[in-house]
């Protein structure tokens, strides 16, 4: 079954600062930093609108910033 199938809203996008902030342990109050500044992939559909992200696009971004700076605390 696809996530489309039977699949609740919540699995196929999170919708809101809050939740999506708390996905990848960011603060909800930075949310417009994050987008613009560090990439994070949120949008919203208007000026007023609710950020939305899909939460394999916050996986991905995840593993980008972890491979950006996991030299800084490795030992060498």
């Amino acid at each position: 079954m696809s996530d489309m199938e039977g699949g609740h809203v919540d699995e196929i996008c999170l919708k809101g600062a809050r939740e999506i902030c708390s996905a990848v342990g960011e603060n909800p109050k930075n949310i417009n930093e994050l987008v613009t500044e560090y990439g994070l992939p949120a949008w919203k559909r208007g000026a007023k609108g609710t950020w939305r992200a899909l939460p394999d696009d916050l996986r991905r971004w995840i593993r980008e910033q972890r491979d950006r700076h996991i030299s800084n605390y490795m030992f060498k």
